[in-house]
C-alpha cells in the first residue's frame, strides 16, 4: 500500500497525505482524520526506512541470524560490527529459524525498524528474500553457500577447493580408503545444498587425481548430528568389514559421531582411521583428538559482507556475484599426531 493509493482513496493530493499522516498543522483536523481513517481501512503503515532515507538516514544495518545452536556466523557477525562501527553505522542483530517463510516474515517487518539494509546469513532460496527485501525498499547482501542461484551479492567460502586440500592432505598421509560422510537429504528438499555438492565435488576430484576410483560404497549419508552419541550408518559400514582408514566430515558437527563410533569398534583415531571434517567451528576443539578441518575465513567474510552493504548505502551498488574465500588447512590430532610437521 502506497500513499498514492492513500490519496486516490481520500480525494486529495499525495502531498495532502504526506502532511496529514505527519501531522503537520496545516492541514484541517477533518482533512486529518479522513486521511487517518483511509489508511487504517486500507492497511497502509508509513516506512520507518523511508522516512529516515529522506532526513539523511538511519545509520544503522540489520544481520538476521540463523536462531539454532550452530554458532559459527558469531565471528562474521563480530567482523560485521566491527566494520560498521568503522563507517559510523550501528548494526542490528535478528535471530529467525532458517526457512524462507522466517526469513521474508521478518524482512518485511523490517519496514517498521530503523535500518537501512540487510546481510541475511544462510538463505535456503534467495529469491523469495531478495522479492522481500524489494518490496520495503532496502538493499541486501547474503552471507550463503546453500543456493545455487543467487539473486543478491552473495559471501561464501571456497567449498570445492578446500574439500580438495583436506582429501589431499589425507592422501599425503597415505590414506587411500577415505569415506565422505555427509547429511542424508533434509525431508523437502529437492537436492543438496550448494556447499554439499561441492565438497564432495573436490573430495571426487582429489581421489580422481591421486588415481583412485571412487568408491560408493564410502560416500555415506547419516542422520547424526553433534548431540547424537553414534554413528550407525558408519558402524554399518565398519561391520560389513570394508576397508576404512579415514573419514572426511562433510562439516565439523558430524566428527563427534563419527570418532565415538570408531572408538566403540575398538579403533584408534587417527592410528587406525583418520578423522577430517570442514569448518573448524566449535566442535572442531571440543572433540578428543581435537579435529583437522578446513578453516572458513568468517571474520574476513563477515567484513566483506559489510563493506558491500555499505558500499551500496553509499550508491555505489556491488554486481550480484558470488564472492568465494578461500579456506585455509588446520592439521590437529585426529589424522597428525605431530601436527607440527605439517
Amino acid at each position: 500500500m502506497t500513499l498514492a493509493e492513500v490519496a486516490r482513496s481520500a480525494g486529495v493530493g499525495i502531498a495532502t497525505v504526506s502532511r496529514a499522516l505527519g501531522g503537520n498543522a496545516d492541514v484541517s483536523e477533518d482533512t486529518r482524520a479522513r486521511v487517518r481513517a483511509v489508511a487504517d481501512e486500507l492497511g497502509y503503515r508509513p516506512s520507518v526506512a523511508a522516512r529516515a532515507l529522506r532526513r539523511g538516514g538511519h545509520r544503522a544495518f540489520s544481520v538476521i541470524v540463523p536462531n539454532d545452536q550452530w554458532g559459527w556466523w558469531e565471528p562474521v557477525v563480530r567482523a560485521c560490527i566491527t566494520a560498521a562501527g568503522e563507517a559510523g553505522y550501528q548494526v542490528l542483530i535478528h535471530p529467525i529459524p532458517t526457512s524462507n517463510e522466517g526469513l521474508t516474515d521478518v524482512i518485511e517487518t523490517l519496514v517498521d525498524v530503523p535500518t537501512e539494509g540487510v546481510i541475511v546469513i544462510s538463505v535456503p532460496d534467495q529469491k523469495p528474500v531478495r522479492e522481500a527485501c524489494d518490496r520495503i525498499g532496502i538493499p541486501a547482501v547474503a552471507l550463503d553457500d546453500t543456493s545455487t542461484t543467487i539473486h543478491m551479492p552473495c559471501i561464501s567460502a571456497a567449498n570445492l577447493d578446500g574439500a580438495h586440500q583436506v582429501t589431499q592432505h589425507l592422501l599425503d598421509l597415505g590414506r587411500s580408503r577415505i569415506a565422505f560422510l555427509a547429511p542424508r537429504l533434509a525431508i523437502g528438499r529437492t537436492e543438496d545444498p550448494l556447499f554439499l555438492r561441492d565438497r564432495l565435488a573436490g573430495y571426487r576430484q582429489a581421489l580422481e587425481a591421486s588415481g583412485i576410483t571412487v568408491d560408493p560404497n564410502l560416500i555415506i549419508e547419516t542422520n547424526a548430528q553433534e548431540s547424537d552419541s553414534r554413528c550407525p550408518e558408519l558402524a554399518d559400514l565398519l561391520e560389513q568389514d570394508v576397508p576404512v582408514d579415514a573419514v572426511f566430515c562433510a562439516y565439523d558437527q558430524l566428527a563427534p559421531s563419527a570418532l565415538r563410533e570408531i572408538a566403540h569398534h575398538g579403533l584408534r583415531t587417527p592410528e587406525d582411521i583418520a578423522v577430517a571434517g570442514f569448518d573448524d567451528e566449535r566442535a572442531a576443539l571440543l572433540v578428543t583428538p581435537q579435529l583437522t578441518t578446513a578453516r572458513q575465513p568468517y571474520a574476513e567474510m563477515g567484513r566483506k559482507a559489510a563493506e558491500l552493504l555499505l558500499d551500496n548505502l553509499a550508491g555505489d551498488s556491488p554486481p550480484v556475484e558470488r564472492y568465494e574465500f578461500p579456506t585455509s588447512l588446520v592439521v590437529r590430532d585426529s589424522t597428525v599426531s605431530t601436527p607440527g610437521a605439517f
